[in-house]
Order: structure tokens, then C-alpha cells, then sequence
């Protein structure tokens, strides 16, 4: 948490060009004008040459699903391509039926549909749940093939408590969180959000006693190491509203961080099956603690 890393300061020495061989003034100039123009071209030579390489070697032939949202000859292009690389497409009753169900399974999405259209995904939760599955955002038809796409929910996640939740954790809870944190991010980046609203009651409470204070302070440290994130203000902490609407915030926060593999929310309501359609992992606190080095195994 207080650790402090001190990047090496590495000075580099000028280089001087002697320029007295008789050259014109313009020659210089076409030389390296030329030398730029041959590494913009061997890199881009580079860059296709791996990939030709890389595409012959993944011999691996895995499942796909597109999710489609109009009728747009867009789906059926890329369904085409892929087949025609010898893949197989397959329905969501197939996703864990069968001997292939261990076998790799690619999400696809167009881009354009991520933020409208993600929590239509079929299974979404149990889909993040596996370590098979992974998925793509691609803006034209070939884009999987040529490697070319985005890749989306690929690891780490974020947690959000509810009030309740926030109002029983104490100094020690929040370390344990904290180390919980830490921990899960040695495998990809993992963030603790919190409202606004919940930030100025947290400082409120500071002011009014020594347990409060050293929680804030503790929360400071915590922000500043980039494990916790305050929230922009937003709907959600509007006074004139009884509390964040968590489910639709969850929803939009996992569109924003498209990489995080999880979003879970720490609450003992039952709201798991709500929240679950969405894509969104429900935990009580101590299950949070018991369960989480299971949120590496595909994160």
C-alpha cells in the first residue's frame, strides 16, 4: 500500500552527425525522410507477417456464437467467414452440453451493439464464469479471422457495496477488502467502487468519530494506491432519491470497464437472480472473502 516505486532516471547521450563529406543540405533530409518510409513499411511487413504466422499456427478449431441484433447481412458475413476457417457455430442450449463443452468458446458482439446489447448475451454470468469462454467486440465481418478484434471482459473486475453492506464494514473488514484486492490483482487490475453519495457519508462519519476517521483515512490510502474509485457524481446521488439504483449503475459501469472480467456486488439482499440476468456476480461480504481466489481462475 506505501510502497513507493522510484523510476531510474536514464540521461542519453546526444548523438551529433557530421555533416562535411560534401553533401548537399537536402540530402540529409531525403536520407532520413527514406530511412522513415522503410520502417514505416518493414513494420507494417512485420505486423502482417505475424499475423499470417499466427493464423497458421492456431490449428485449435473452437465454438463460436454471434449475438445478433438486427437483420443486418453483417452477422451472417461473419458467421460465413468463420465457418469458412472451419469453426462451428453454436446455439446457446449447446454452450455447456456435451463433449465440446470444455472446448474454447468465443462470444462474439459488433461493437456498435456493446453498450445496448451486452446483458443479452445468453448465460452472460455463467459465460464469465468459464475458462473457456472468452469474448470479442469486431466492427467488420473479418476482423476474428484477420485478428483484428477487441477484446472484451478478458480479467480483473470491480465490487461495489450496498449501504447496508457499507455501514457494517469496519476498519478491519476494510483491510481485509483492501487485501482481497491486491490479491485478486496480481492476475488483472481489480477496483472497489463507491458512490459519491456513500464517499461524503463515509466523510461525515469521520468527523464524527475516532473509528470513522481512521476508516477514511484508510479509504484515502486506499484511492490513492488506485485500488478504490469514487464515482463521478451522477442519478445515483441524487438526495432526492432513497439510494443508488445499484442495478442499473452495475450495468453501465461494466460497458465502461469492457475489460473487467467481473463485476460483483457485495450486498445480503436477494437480489441474485435480477442481478445475475445482467451478468453481474452477487456475494454477501464473507462469501466475498471465502470465494475470491475463485474469481482468478478465469480473470
Amino acid at each position: 500500500m506505501n510502497e513507493v516505486c522510484d523510476a531510474n532516471k536514464v540521461s542519453s547521450r546526444p548523438k551529433h552527425f557530421r555533416m562535411d563529406r560534401g553533401y548537399s543540405k537536402t540530402e540529409p533530409s531525403n536520407h532520413f525522410d527514406f530511412c522513415d518510409q522503410m520502417k514505416r513499411e518493414m513494420d507494417e511487413s512485420f505486423r502482417s507477417n505475424l499475423n499470417s504466422v499466427v493464423k497458421k499456427s492456431c490449428k485449435t478449431k473452437y465454438r463460436f456464437y454471434i449475438l445478433v441484433t438486427s437483420e443486418d447481412d453483417f452477422f451472417e458475413e461473419t458467421k460465413v467467414q468463420l465457418e469458412s476457417e472451419g469453426h462451428t457455430a453454436v446455439q446457446p442450449t449447446e454452450f455447456f452440453l456435451g463433449e465440446d463443452c470444455h472446448s474454447s468458446l468465443l462470444i462474439i458482439l459488433r461493437n456498435e451493439d456493446i453498450a445496448e446489447h451486452i446483458c443479452e448475451v445468453p448465460h452472460l454470468l455463467e459465460l464469465r464464469k468459464s475458462p473457456v469462454v472468452q469474448f470479442t467486440g469486431i466492427d467488420e465481418p473479418d476482423d476474428v479471422v484477420n485478428l483484428t478484434h477487441q477484446e472484451l471482459f478478458t480479467r480483473g473486475g470491480f465490487i461495489m457495496f450496498d449501504r447496508a453492506g457499507l455501514e457494517h464494514l469496519n476498519l478491519c473488514n476494510i483491510k481485509k477488502t483492501s487485501e482481497v484486492l491486491q490479491e485478486l490483482s496480481k492476475t488483472g487490475k481489480w477496483k472497489w467502487m463507491l458512490h459519491y453519495r456513500d464517499s461524503r457519508w463515509l466523510k461525515e462519519n469521520a468527523r464524527l468519530s475516532l473509528e470513522g476517521k481512521e476508516k477514511q483515512n484508510f479509504l484515502n490510502c486506499c484511492q490513492e494506491a488506485g485500488i478504490l474509485e469514487v464515482l463521478p457524481y451522477h442519478e445515483c446521488d441524487l438526495m432526492s432519491r432513497d439510494g443508488p439504483d445499484y442495478l442499473a449503475c452495475l450495468v453501465r459501469l461494466q460497458v465502461q470497464n469492457i475489460s473487467a472480467r467481473y463485476p460483483v456486488f457485495i450486498t445480503d439482499t436477494t437480489a441474485e437472480n435480477a442481478f445475475g440476468k445482467k451478468g453481474i456476480l452477487t456475494m454477501t461480504f464473507d462469501s466475498f472473502l471465502m470465494y475470491s481466489p475463485s474469481l482468478t481462475r478465469t480473470a
